[in-house]
């Protein structure tokens, strides 16, 4: 950027890259591994600097998670089974350990975790992103929508489809009680 781009350096910095983390997590889930996930990243970071223009708020969240959606579906193949280089919710954030859990519930939850993420891989691509923006991003329902560019009405059925789906797949892990 430009000398005279200055200041738009800042609002960059600003107001994008603190959702980094949560493109870097949605591309792992729609890429499948890592280094296609950076890589989509990457690619997202440089169009959202050439096309940051278009923002019109400060909120850029929904308008990052959108690009990085674009870049996944179209630079790579979303609809592939998950491979072996998936890498785990955890790992994408900080993890908390309480050290004063007992080895065997923290064997046992750990066991649970893993089990819902492969759950959430075996979703189709589109129910997992749904998923994954609203569970793991904590996107309001008109933030996935409008990062889906799909209506409220769809992403409601989405959620919906996968919630039952990982209830199916989980149903000897979690107890969903009356919820689905």
């Amino acid at each position: 950027m430009g000398r005279a781009e200055g200041p738009q350096v800042g609002r960059f910095e600003r107001v994008v890259l603190p959702h980094l983390s949560a493109g870097f997590t949605l591309a792992m889930y729609l890429t499948g591994n890592k280094a296609d996930a950076e890589d989509a990243v990457q690619e997202a970071v440089l169009r959202a600097v050439r096309y940051f223009s278009t923002l019109r708020d400060e909120d850029a969240r929904a308008w990052f998670l959108t690009i990085v959606r674009r870049v996944c579906f179209s630079a790579y193949r979303t609809d592939r089974p998950l491979g072996t280089d998936t890498i785990s919710i955890d790992a994408v954030g900080p993890q908390l350990v309480d050290h004063h859990e007992q080895p065997d519930l923290a064997a046992e939850r750990l066991q649970v975790q893993q089990r819902v993420r492969a759950a959430v891989d075996q979703l189709p691509p589109l129910l997992r992103e749904a998923i994954v923006l609203r569970e793991l991003q904590s996107c309001s329902y008109a933030e996935v929508a409008a990062v889906t560019e799909v209506p409220i009405g769809t992403v409601m059925s989405r959620l919906s489809r996968a919630r039952a789906r990982l209830a199916d797949l989980l149903h000897d892990v979690v107890d969903f009680g009356d919820a689905v």
